[in-house]
C-alpha cells in the first residue's frame, strides 16, 4: 500500500502536466526579434561609435609604440627607451580604462532595454499563451526536448512588434 501511495505521489504531477498544453520560449531571442529592441540596440551602437573609434586609435598608438621600441630600441638612448616605455604603459592604462568604460556603457544600455521590455514581454507571452490556449510556458533554456510546435518565440516577437 505504501509503495502504491509513493508511486501515485510521483506520477500524479506527471499526469497533470501530460494533459496540459505547454509552450516553450527563448525570451532573449523573442526580444532580439522585436523591432523596438533592434532599434534601441542600433541607437546604443551609434552612441558608442565615437568611443569605439577612440579605442581603435589608442590601440593603434600602443601598437605603434611597441613596434618602434622593437625596431629602434637597440639604437636609442636608454632615456628615450624609458620615455617610450612610459608612454606605452600610460597608453595601455588609458586603453584598458576606455575598454572598461565602453563595456560598462554597453552593459548599462542593454540592461535598461531589458528592464523596459520586461513588462511588454510578459504581456506578449500572456497574450500568445491565451491565444494558443497554453497552460504553461517555460523558458527554452530549461527544456531538454520539445516538439517543434511548442516554441512560441517567433509569435511573441511578432506580438511585441504589434504592441509598440
Amino acid at each position: 500500500m505504501k509503495k502504491l501511495l509513493i508511486a501515485l505521489t510521483v506520477l500524479l504531477p506527471a499526469l497533470a502536466v501530460a494533459d496540459s498544453n505547454v509552450g516553450v520560449i527563448d525570451p532573449l531571442a523573442a526580444l532580439q526579434g522585436s523591432e523596438h529592441v533592434q532599434e534601441r540596440l542600433s541607437a546604443l551602437d551609434s552612441q558608442m561609435k565615437s568611443d569605439q573609434a577612440d579605442l581603435q586609435k589608442l590601440s593603434a598608438e600602443v601598437k605603434s609604440l611597441q613596434q618602434k621600441l622593437e625596431k629602434d630600441g637597440m639604437t636609442m638612448s636608454s632615456d628615450k627607451v624609458d620615455e617610450l616605455r612610459t608612454q606605452g604603459q600610460q597608453k595601455v592604462i588609458e586603453l584598458k580604462s576606455l575598454q572598461r568604460k565602453l563595456q560598462k556603457k554597453s552593459s548599462e544600455g542593454q540592461r535598461a532595454i531589458l528592464e523596459e521590455m520586461q513588462p511588454k514581454l510578459q504581456k506578449a507571452v500572456e497574450k500568445i499563451a491565451k491565444d494558443k490556449k497554453l497552460d504553461l510556458v517555460v523558458n527554452a533554456q530549461a527544456v531538454i526536448y520539445a516538439e517543434d510546435g511548442m516554441d512560441i518565440t517567433d509569435a511573441v516577437s511578432k506580438q511585441l512588434n504589434k504592441m509598440k
